[in-house]
């Protein structure tokens, strides 16, 4: 056999490993199940803390790596707060989950005063309060990395 069609045939093959990975990965980030959870740490007369647990599963054989993730905060369409942006790496085995604890998210009563004062109103009252929680990361699969976000409305637990 010719040393081209070996070079060919060699190529082909690369490519064909190369693109059933790449399925595999991009199914593997489809398949992430995120589940925040957020709730009230403290009150102040200065303002609002809130926790925010977030717990990322991987129901799928691929594991990757993600980095930690970015959380913002929106009631009654306003921006309440965000977390920091943290440079971390989180691993993430095949069938397996990462339980992101202890997210505080500062929320000074001055910045947005009138949904604020609402939202510390409805908290006292113990009435349920629904949080749009939005989650960023970025899915590092190895050979390539992957914006991820993920919005949920989440009842506030007081």
């Amino acid at each position: 056999m010719n040393t081209w069609p070996k070079i060919a045939l060699a190529a082909a093959g690369c490519g064909v490993l190369i693109y059933a990975y790449s399925r595999k990965m991009t199914r593997t980030k489809a398949n992430l199940i995120v589940m925040p959870e957020v709730s009230v740490h403290s009150i102040s007369l200065t303002g609002l803390v809130l926790r925010t647990d977030v717990q990322i599963k991987n129901p799928s054989d691929g594991h990757f790596s993600i980095l930690f993730p970015f959380v913002t905060l929106t009631y009654k369409d306003t921006l309440l707060g965000s977390s920091k942006v943290i440079n971390q790496d989180i691993a993430i085995n095949a069938y397996s989950e990462a339980n992101i604890q202890k997210i505080l998210i500062d929320i000074p009563l001055s910045s947005v005063f009138s949904v604020v004062s609402t939202l510390i109103k409805t908290i006292q009252t113990k009435q349920p309060v629904k949080i749009l929680v939005n989650v960023a990361t970025v899915v590092n699969l190895g050979w390539s990395k992957i914006n991820y976000a993920d919005t949920q409305e989440i009842a506030l637990k007081n």
